[in-house]
């Protein structure tokens, strides 16, 4: 009966070791840098995570940010780059209603900011007039009309229009990234 006992006591050690080096082992990964692009969406107190990061707005299973602050259309794409995401893609007509409504709440939440426009994903540098998704789908015709905004029409007239300039000079952009899946 004492070896009975014993050998239990000693099976339970060994399991109870084995299983905290285990959890040492998932912890040790999980903090690492491997998934610290996971921290900055879960508190780590409380394990509850967000399907965005801070900042950035959920929608269609995507995550959108407008940046306050303004860069060249290719310093823009590097900027989404880091955030593990590109200039926001508009794939249907909810997509658009999205960003008007994201970009008419920038506007009247930073009335100190002056805000003409935002870089989209959309461009035409390879060929003059044939449009190009960053996702490599080509724009269909019909989505699209270029409206460049008269300067005395007021902001929500003009939210709603595409503008085909070039891409060097400095304006505020919208990236995109996949929402984070938590099943």
């Amino acid at each position: 009966m004492i070896f009975r006992k014993s050998s239990v006591i000693f099976r339970t050690s060994n399991l109870s070791n084995c299983f905290l080096r285990e959890i040492f082992k998932i912890h040790a990964l999980l903090f690492s840098d491997r998934f610290s692009f996971l921290w900055r969406l879960c508190n780590k107190s409380t394990l509850k995570c967000s399907r965005c990061l801070p900042g950035w707005t959920e929608h269609a299973s995507r995550c959108f940010f407008l940046s306050p602050i303004q860069r060249s259309w290719e310093n823009t794409r590097r900027e989404c780059f880091s955030e593990n995401g590109d200039l926001a893609v508009v794939l249907n007509e909810a997509d658009q209603a999205f960003l008007t409504t994201l970009t008419y709440q920038f506007v009247k939440q930073n009335p100190q900011v002056d805000f003409y426009s935002a870089w989209i994903g959309l461009q035409d540098m390879v060929r003059e007039g044939r449009y190009w998704w960053v996702n490599g789908n080509e724009l269909n015709s019909k989505d699209f009309v270029a409206i460049v905004p008269p300067r005395d029409i007021g902001v929500k007239d003009w939210l709603k229009s595409w503008d085909d300039i070039v891409c060097v000079g400095n304006r505020h952009y919208i990236c995109e990234t996949q929402a984070l899946i938590l099943d």
